[in-house]
């Protein structure tokens, strides 16, 4: 593997949340109407695209930003800020990026040949049935939680290889598969509604005898020589580092800054009834904000110091081990469920101010408790986490990835 400093040109963190600063009045002036259609409007979609944020992990040879895992959290973060759905939208887009350095690169042509900005969409639970037919796969199942599904032009689940009407086992697993197939040849199914993260757009599709060629197809748990445009470092950065580190907890750490901002604008002006000042004067909200700093701050630093470290080591050309990928997992996992725990206190220090459909800290509050399970950071992680430390194999095989 080549050296970091010989292979990949950072690009500078700074530069890019400056770009997503200048987006912000773009993305946060239709919030209302997206959450009102269930997705983003397309003059959001169109300047995420533009500049480069659904790119942000592709390979510059595919016209992408090839950017470093640290510089994509903090960019993630800083779009989520302004608008969590387009925040979300990034991760949909750049977690199937990754994924692709393990496919054929006729795959490949086939997916960036006739469109460089092509939108990928993915799902990764339930998995679909895959049935060996001559020359790819045949593909049956359904999928929920498909964000961005409209925008989408692939996407990529995973599916379980059946044979005479069962799994196919490989070393005592099932054997599973990531398959790209075509957005066209899906059905869309309308599930999404939901408490929070309104415009992500995350409905249901089904494929029902769907051919995909074998250039299309990824073999995840067996070893895989990279083609031409999936060589440098960064595409051997983990997948709980690219996928979870770098695109999702990020999100969350967003929805928490915001709803400590939004409690500080309404302490000023909230005297509660019994008391003659303002809620800014009483130690029990005094308390409940700076705990929820501590939260945010000590899980945003500890997220950026498992991706950094991890990062470094491949940079020098070493491999990371399983331990410092359930690391990085862990790490993702508490910033989730801490930056909730920061929200919950930030919207019961508002009292009823919070408690209209109107208010920003009713929004935050409804999106944190989607975002606290998803199935990649929740809870369970914990244990997930916990599992490797102990030498036993993770519930969750993609932290092997």
């Amino acid at each position: 593997m080549e050296t970091l400093s010989k292979s990949v040109t950072s690009l500078n963190g700074k530069d890019l949340v400056q770009t997503a600063i200048k987006l912000s009045s773009i993305l946060n002036q239709n919030i209302s109407e997206e959450e009102n259609n269930g997705r983003l409007s397309p003059p959001v979609v169109k300047a995420l695209k533009e500049a480069g944020f659904y790119k942000l992990f592709l390979p510059k040879s595919l016209g992408g930003l090839e950017a470093d895992p640290l510089t994509v959290a903090k960019a993630v973060e800083e779009i989520s800020r302004y608008n969590t759905a387009a925040g979300w939208s990034l991760m949909v887009a750049n977690t199937t990026q990754l994924m692709l350095s393990r496919i054929p690169e006729k795959g490949i042509d086939e997916i960036f040949g006739n469109d460089p900005d092509t939108f990928i969409a993915g799902t990764v639970h339930p998995p679909m049935m895959a049935t060996r037919t001559e020359g790819g796969f045949v593909i049956n199942g359904r999928n929920p939680l498909v964000s961005n599904v409209h925008e989408a032009q692939w996407l990529m689940v995973l599916a379980l290889v059946i044979e005479n009407g069962q799994p196919k086992m490989s070393d005592g697993h099932p054997e599973i598969l990531g398959i790209y197939l075509k957005a066209s040849d899906c059905k869309i199914i309308d599930t999404w509604q939901v408490i929070g993260m309104h415009a992500t757009d995350s409905n249901d599709i089904e494929a029902k005898d769907v051919f995909v060629p074998d250039h299309r197809v990824c073999y995840l748990m067996h070893e895989f020589k990279p083609g031409k445009h999936f060589a440098k470092p960064l595409y051997h950065f983990p997948a709980a580092g690219g996928n979870i580190a770098c695109l999702l907890a990020p999100v969350t750490l967003a929805v928490a800054s915001n709803a400590i901002n939004e409690l500080k604008a309404i302490a000023s002006k909230k005297t509660p009834l019994g008391s003659m000042v303002p809620i800014r004067d009483r130690g029990v909200i005094q308390r409940k904000l700076g705990i929820a700093e501590a939260l945010v701050r000590s899980s945003r630093a500890y997220l950026h110091d498992e991706i950094e470290k991890c990062w470094k080591k491949i940079g020098a050309g070493e491999s990371v081990s399983l331990e410092e990928k359930a690391g990085l997992a862990l790490a993702a996992a508490h910033t989730n469920q801490s930056c909730v725990q920061a929200i919950e206190l930030m919207y019961t220090a508002a009292g009823s101010s919070g408690i209209y459909k109107r208010s920003k800290m009713a929004h935050y509050l409804s999106d944190a408790q989607v975002l606290r399970q998803h199935g990649f950071m929740n809870e369970s992680r914990y244990e997930t986490a916990a599992q490797v430390f102990l030498g036993l194999p993770p519930d969750l095989p993609i932290i092997a990835l």
